[in-house]
């Protein structure tokens, strides 16, 4: 959920300001209100800096130091040490040799921490001097106005630190209008995808945070797309590993998802009876389950279902969202919306309700023609909804779009049996042919893998980013909550 944020505005003796803003930087929780976002020469040249540190430490920081590597002459100052790493950078691109490795080596042993604390140097430098161009000057400089936002569970605290130090200050809830951070606060399972969410952008503040009910479907989605058992068991176990490992650069809520994505691909490719390419059904003794697996037409009626549900349930949360931030009213049109696609869903396919009757379709018409702009006047909004009903072609293509989950999982199959094919052709090979078997079943399912995570994921995102969060009413746009605070290496 996105955290409610206080905005404060505080009042400061200009004969306190310089001592205030350290005691400010150290309670670490006021997020700046930039009125002035026009960096000045000094600001931009520091900007630029960090980006060419940051740059350099993370090429360095992809070659492991040694603690055996010789150091070499530690006397260069910082644009030095860039355009040396710069150069091996680029030498790197032409060619790979052992002495660049060894270079590279004792580069990341002895230039890493004088870079990463001079990155850290300009940051409070940076961060410093953006607070003191957004602070207003008031009473012929007597009094500096600094306005900003805390998240309100900390409202109290900071507000009681203003106290204690005699700031004068007033807060007020935030508004729509104010444009205030994002900071999302979500369960362990959400947390997990809010990477996933932050590749979009952030939740507008008058959006709903759509992390924790995409995430289900994500996962789901990836597991429909991949559709193979064992590909499923790789990616568990191989995250499992890398954890056991302790890898330091990769983020442990990084492997805890592909752990949990590849026990959703496990499950999905036991139901649908694959694994590394191979039918269970066709294992000794197993041919009776074949019944029990989900065959391509279900697969493809499953993929539609899943749609439908997905983009309801979007309509649902965007129809609530206005309801409770903006009025009753403002949710109306996607209540119609609902009727009727709930009606045409009952007339097609599940034919339980009597259809003698129609009244639910023209009370949806009626909620969508006549609700869809409230502000406007009223022909105005008779316009609007009437133009809001040719959304229905748009509806259908939103949930033909998941027809792309059953195509994934058929071509991710369909894949793995032309590999296990060519492999037991190969078999046959006089001699070298059980070495030319192994061979080609690993690098192609290894190939297979990748090409199917990477396209699962992809489509995933689609499907998440396009058809939920527009049925949704996903707006986006929002700024990360960054609390002026001591930068830490």
């Amino acid at each position: 959920m996105i955290v409610p944020m206080t905005e404060f505005s505080m009042l400061i003796f200009h004969g306190d300001y310089d001592a205030f803003l350290p005691e400010l930087r150290k309670i670490g929780v006021f997020h700046i209100a930039e009125t002035n976002k026009e960096d000045d020469a000094d600001q931009t040249q520091r900007r630029q800096m960090i980006t060419e540190i940051n740059d350099a430490i993370v090429f360095l920081d992809t070659h492991e130091p040694e603690s055996n590597a010789p150091s070499i002459d530690e006397g260069q100052t910082i644009p030095e040490i860039l355009e040396q790493v710069k150069q091996v950078k680029e030498k790197l691109e032409e060619t790979v040799s052992e002495e660049l490795k060894k270079t590279l080596e004792q580069y990341a042993t002895t230039y890493l921490p004088s870079l990463q604390k001079r990155k850290t140097e300009l940051e409070d430098a940076y961060e410093l001097n953006r607070v003191i161009k957004n602070t207003q000057d008031a009473a012929e400089g007597k009094i500096k106005i600094l306005e900003g936002f805390v998240p309100r569970p900390q409202k109290k605290m900071f507000s009681e630190f203003l106290d204690s130090k005699g700031i004068v200050h007033i807060k007020n809830r935030a508004r729509f209008s104010d444009n205030p951070p994002i900071l999302l606060h979500n369960n362990w399972f959400s947390r997990l995808f809010e990477p996933i969410g932050s590749l979009f952008s952030l939740p507008a503040y008058k959006d709903l945070d759509l992390t924790v009910f995409f995430a289900p479907f994500f996962a789901m989605f990836f597991g429909f797309g991949m559709n193979d058992a064992g590909y499923g068991l790789i990616l568990l176990i191989g995250a499992t590993v890398m954890k056991l490992l302790g890898k330091p650069k990769i983020k442990k809520s990084y492997l805890t998802l592909v752990q949990l994505l590849g026990v959703i691909t496990f499950f999905f490719g036991l139901l649908t009876g694959n694994i590394f390419g191979v039918s269970i059904a066709e294992f000794p003794g197993l041919s009776f389950s074949k019944e029990l697996f989900l065959r391509d037409k279900q697969i493809f009626t499953l993929a539609i279902a899943i749609g439908f549900v997905q983009i309801l349930f979007g309509m649902v949360l965007q129809g609530l969202n206005k309801m409770i931030k903006f009025g009753f009213k403002y949710g109306l049109p996607q209540v119609g919306w609902i009727m009727i696609i709930l009606h045409l869903i009952n007339m097609f396919y599940f034919k339980i309700l009597p259809m003698y009757s129609h009244i639910d379709i023209y009370i949806g018409l009626a909620l969508i023609i006549f609700f869809a702009d409230p502000e406007a006047g009223f022909f105005k909004g008779i316009g609007t909804g009437i133009w809001e009903l040719f959304g229905i072609t748009g509806l259908m293509g939103d949930v033909l779009s998941y027809i792309r989950l059953f195509a994934l999982g058929v071509s991710s199959a369909i894949l793995a049996l032309v590999i296990n094919s060519i492999a037991l052709q190969i078999e046959k090979v006089s001699y070298i042919g059980p070495v030319l078997f192994l061979i080609v079943l690993l690098f192609g399912h290894t190939l297979n893998l990748f090409v199917a995570s990477l396209g699962a994921f992809v489509h995933t995102m689609r499907l998440t980013f396009v058809e939920f969060y527009k049925n949704a009413g996903f707006t986006g746009g929002g700024n990360p909550y960054k609390p002026f605070t001591i930068v830490s290496n």
